[in-house]
């Protein structure tokens, strides 16, 4: 890292959010000595590559290693790639797309490099003067020069001079298979200029051993060598030959063994098997005649190549009657002495390095290209790649093309090429440009996201951990991660202090492809009554995508100071409404029970077969008292009455208090809701945000807190947007109704009047009397009701004593009725004493109405 012209010390910039310092990086100094901010002040360590809302070209770069995650040392080697090359790294903070020209080093050998690759876009995208470089130049600059033969990296591929220069391109195409190559920009194997030098130099050596070759005096002319091929392959054999010979002179009763003569007792089912043949002697061993004879007794897997060897040493060979020749062992020592000298020859032949056996072949785009290998990171020669066959390649060239791979015209156009590659844009300049580009718009964000997390704190801005927003029960959830696995993801998450839903994703692709995800989204305003499994909601993504989402999990915490402040209440509620209706059920059980059990009594009574005739009845069933049923509206009435008087109590006692009545009901405000709301205080104070992302991956350094302000920005709750009008014209509502069937409806109320009416008379005319204040203000009534009625004729004035009596003795005949029914067997036998009559009382109406003529 460029450390010129620093202070002495370090000074770093902090901006505290939601009670937490987040480093800024605003100066220069603060971007080159990064290194030196204590790392156990970042926000994050480490987080994965995918989940993230954030370029995926610059993630790859970053991802060095190819693990999947970005560490804190990868973007401190990034930023340490990109101050030699900027002068003023602070100015990323403008996360431009466009990459400034004047920002760009001229000092130095890498910002030099970048800079001549700039204006080489700009020139070819035809705009030298542009103050900035786009992506997209870039892009089109590097498809060009992969197209392009020539990408100024001082490496040639065959394949780049193969139209210009086919000769140069067949040396360049055996020098890789006798040498080796390094890597072009392209991925290709090439010869650069030391390469080119080697192979050369190999060229030569190969030719100046052929020509000792042929200067040396070959036993068999132009066929020496081709015979000397047949001679390495039958020398063995051959001398396995005579060696058994010998054996069997010494030794006759050893013949089978050394003839190798199958046993007629074993099994031989292998004895004519390619490979077992030719591991049996050349020939037939016949004692006391040690020769090689090719006219009887040959084997048959060798018989080919003794005829080629016959034809090839003919000049050195017995003839003999017939196709055969004869070879003896003398004979056979003397030809091999007079290949001797050829031998020597062929060891001084240079040797050519090949890769290891066990190395692979790399496979290229291109198929005309020689069998290669990786080569070891120490070579010598610094190459990329070693042959798998040099001297069979080498063989395979002629004297005549070897003389022209080494002509000095060969060799003036491949300088010629290579001169015209070093004068062509480095491919490499153009991919370090197209870095810088891609740093210069996306690590500041990034280092936002890790250094600090200044981008989810600030409101203007968006955290690239962040999925989307998720739509729910008329709220908008904006901390959305994504999930890989449910259960594990809940287990730390649930740290986190927050209310989370966990929620199943699908959608279709335009392929009518299926994908599914997973999210967890926090919840920070409202209540979770009408969350439940299966509920269903949009999850928006941050690519505009709309998903199809389902609930499948809420981990329950306190969402808000408002919902702890009404949840006694709404408990209470809750637990009143519940009370009353196990009241209602128990009531309406008990009057559907006794309901069912009089109508069983009903309908056995009647199925019972009746008595005799004298026999006497039996006493009738007391019919259905249909008040019963009122029990449950009395119940209910309880309920109420009981509800109603506990509030009327409270409120007579609030105000008994006088002008302290208010501060009496904010003391029992706060009694009731003020535990909930300081449990609800603390539990909120310690919502955080590590937790979540350390359960999708992230190793986040400090807690992340979410305090009361931000956590009610992170969820929306619907409302009216501003300056909208309503209409209170429900078509629905009582109005509308009353509206729609005013006529039927008055005709109802009318009807309902007269019943009512009706049944107030009956029951006046019942009770014979009316009502006190009706009865005050009918002034015949009050006339008639303090005039004393007429006396029939004869009869006297009753005493109190008289009226008295005659209330008693009509109470006692009410009460007897009963009994009377039971005794009517008595009253036939024995006459019944006469009760006499109960005086009439004087009714209101008969003081009011007029008494009929």
């Amino acid at each position: 890292m460029d450390t010129t012209a620093l202070p002495p010390a370090p000074a770093f910039s902090f901006r505290r959010m939601a009670g937490l310092d987040q480093a800024l990086l605003l100066t220069d100094d603060e971007w080159r000595r990064l290194d030196r901010l204590d790392p156990k002040i970042w926000m994050a360590l480490s987080c994965p590559t995918d989940g993230l809302e954030f370029d995926a070209a610059t993630l790859h770069l970053l991802d060095g290693d190819g693990d999947g995650r970005i560490r804190a040392a990868d973007l401190l080697a990034a930023v340490a790639w990109l101050c030699p090359r900027v002068k003023s790294p602070a100015r990323l903070q403008e996360r431009a797309a466009l990459l400034p020209v004047d920002n760009l080093r001229e000092d130095t050998p890498e910002g030099a490099e970048v800079l001549a690759a700039a204006r080489l876009v700009l020139a070819r995208s035809g705009a030298e003067d542009a103050p900035t470089v786009s992506r997209e130049a870039v892009a089109t600059a590097l498809a060009a020069a992969a197209e392009y033969p020539f990408n100024g990296d001082g490496v040639l591929p065959p394949c780049s001079v193969a139209q210009d220069a086919p000769e140069v391109a067949r040396f360049i195409s055996l020098g890789l298979a006798v040498v080796g190559g390094k890597r072009d920009d392209s991925g290709l194997p090439g010869l650069d200029l030391p390469l080119a030098e080697e192979v050369s130099a190999r060229l030569q050596q190969a030719r100046d051993w052929r020509a000792a070759v042929h200067a040396a005096d070959l036993p068999l002319g132009a066929a020496t060598a081709e015979a000397w091929t047949l001679l390495q392959k039958l020398a063995p054999k051959i001398d396995d030959y005579f060696t058994r010979c010998r054996l069997a002179d010494f030794s006759p009763a050893a013949l089978p063994t050394l003839n190798e003569e199958a046993d007629p007792a074993a099994d031989n089912a292998d004895l004519l098997s390619a490979e077992a043949l030719r591991r049996r002697p050349l020939a037939r061993i016949v004692p006391g005649r040690p020769v090689l004879d090719t006219a009887r007794g040959v084997n048959p897997a060798w018989e080919e190549d003794l005829r080629a060897f016959g034809r090839l040493f003919a000049p050195l060979l017995t003839p003999q009657e017939g196709a055969g020749w004869t070879l003896d062992e003398e004979a056979w020592r003397e030809l091999k002495a007079r290949f001797a000298p050829y031998a020597a020859l062929l060891a001084q032949r240079p040797a050519q390095e090949a890769a290891p056996a066990e190395a692979a072949p790399q496979a290229f785009a291109r198929a005309d290209l020689p069998a290669l290998a990786l080569a070891p990171a120490d070579d010598p020669l610094q190459r990329a790649f070693l042959p798998c066959a040099p001297q069979e390649a080498l063989d395979a060239v002629s004297d005549a093309d070897l003389d022209a791979l080494l002509d000095a015209q060969v060799r003036q156009g491949f300088l010629a090429c290579l001169e015209r590659e070093n004068a062509a844009p480095r491919l490499d300049s153009l991919r370090a440009l197209e870095k810088l580009l891609l740093l210069h718009a996306h690590l500041y964000t990034l280092l936002m996201n890790f250094l600090s997390f200044a981008d989810f704190y600030d409101p203007d801005r968006r955290a690239i951990f962040l999925a989307g927003t998720l739509y729910i029960d008329s709220r908008s959830c904006s901390l959305c991660v994504p999930v890989a696995d449910v259960e594990s993801h809940t287990a730390l998450a649930a740290q986190s202090h927050l209310c989370l839903l966990y929620c199943q994703c699908s959608r279709r692709t335009d392929q009518g492809a299926l994908q599914t995800a997973q999210i967890a989204a926090a919840l920070t305003a409202g209540g979770t009554a009408a969350l439940v499994k299966g509920r269903h909601g949009v999850f928006v993504d941050n690519a505009g995508q709309v998903w199809d989402c389902s609930l499948l999990r809420v981990v329950h915490n306190p969402i808000s100071l408002k919902e702890a402040v009404w949840a006694p209440y709404v408990r209470f509620a809750n637990l009143v409404g519940e009370q009353m209706q196990k009241l209602v059920a128990a009531k309406d059980k008990a009057v559907a029970s006794a309901t069912s059990k009089t109508a069983g009594s009903l309908v056995s009574g009647v199925a019972a077969p009746t008595a005799s005739a004298p026999a006497a009845a039996a006493p009738a069933k007391p019919p259905f008292d249909i008040a019963k049923s009122a029990g449950i509206f009395a119940a209910l009435s309880v309920g109420i009455s009981m509800v109603s008087a506990s509030f009327a109590y409270i409120a007579k006692s609030l105000f008994s208090l006088g002008w302290w009545w208010p501060l009496a009901l904010a003391g029992l405000f706060a009694c009731i809701s003020g535990p909930s709301a300081l449990l609800a205080w603390f539990k909120l104070r310690r919502r955080s945000l590590g937790p979540l992302l350390d359960a999708s991956g992230w190793a986040v350094n400090t807690g992340a807190p979410i305090n009361l302000s931000m956590g009610a920005s992170l969820t929306r709750e619907g409302s009216m947007p501003p300056g909208a009008q309503r209409s209170l014209d429900d078509p629905y509502g009582l109005p509308a109704r009353l509206g729609r069937g005013r006529s039927r409806a008055l005709s109802v109320i009318m009807a309902l009047l007269l019943l009512l009416g009706a049944a107030l008379a009956a029951s006046w005319v019942w009770r014979a009397s009316l009502p006190p204040w009706l009865g005050a203000r009918l002034p015949w009534a009050q006339s008639a009701a303090q005039q004393p009625a007429a006396k029939p004729e004869g009869a006297a004035t009753p005493k109190p004593q008289a009226k008295a009596a005659a209330a008693a003795a009509t109470k006692a005949a009410s009460d007897d009725k009963a009994a009377s029914a039971a005794k009517t067997n008595d009253t036939k036998t024995a006459p019944a004493t006469p009760t006499p009559p109960a005086p009439a009382l004087p009714s209101a109406l008969d003081k009011v109405l007029p008494k009929a003529p």
